[in-house]
């Protein structure tokens, strides 16, 4: 299947099966499964949807079901908050150490525009677990500032993932955009270095992985 997409994509862009065919044999030989990790995941959408009924029919039958309750919060927090934070009520009210329920409460109130809560939800996940998903949190958080225009607090927000995982590529490019977008050239051009070479010594199948976001960082020095 990681193959096939790859050559629907190309074959409907140039017309030519063979052609599209040549091209993924010489991604493949070349760059070591270039497109593996960099394609869009088509199912990924249609599974969560599977996954967020399966657990709705469960809690039709068992509605105390806090794991099944925390998980399909987590699986609609992005477009359901009201839904999220009604799920997770009866969790965090009877584990209110459960860091998976105040990130995922985090996300949904960031979702609503409600960066305060979302803020205050995701600093308590990880205050119960400061590793809690390798820095993804973090990213998140800085996400929604970005999106609300709050650059430098969307560059700390990034920076933070970084000290949880200090190789994370995207979390240290994005922390370098952001710094751009608040004036700070300087500061972007350190952080588009720091992007490279802390991912340097990688193994490969973590350099696929951050291949995108080092291109990006070397363009970016080289536009800064």
């Amino acid at each position: 299947m990681k193959t096939f997409l790859p050559w629907m994509l190309i074959t409907g862009l140039t017309g030519s099966p063979v052609l599209g065919f040549l091209v993924v044999l010489l991604l493949w030989g070349a760059g070591g499964s270039w497109f593996v990790g960099r394609l869009p995941d088509f199912r990924g959408p249609v599974r969560r949807w599977q996954r967020a009924r399966f657990l709705r029919d469960r809690l039709t039958t068992n509605p105390h079901d806090l794991p099944a309750r925390t998980e399909l919060a987590g699986l609609v927090c992005d477009s359901d908050p009201a839904e999220a934070i009604t799920l997770l009520g009866d969790v965090l009210r009877r584990y209110p150490e459960d860091e998976d329920a105040h990130y995922f409460g985090g996300l949904a109130h960031l979702a609503a525009g409600r960066l305060a809560e979302g803020h205050a939800g995701i600093d308590r996940a990880l205050a119960l677990r400061a590793d809690l998903r390798w820095g993804e949190p973090a990213v998140r958080l800085g996400d929604a500032y970005v999106r609300a225009g709050k650059h430098a607090q969307a560059r700390d927000a990034y920076l933070r993932a970084t000290t949880v995982h200090a190789s994370h590529a995207e979390a240290w490019f994005k922390s370098a955009r952001a710094a751009l977008a608040t004036g700070d050239r300087a500061e972007a051009k350190r952080l588009w270095e720091a992007t490279l070479s802390t991912t340097a010594g990688a193994p490969p199948y973590k350099r696929r992985k951050d291949r995108l976001w080092r291109w990006r960082a070397w363009w970016g020095l080289r536009n800064v």
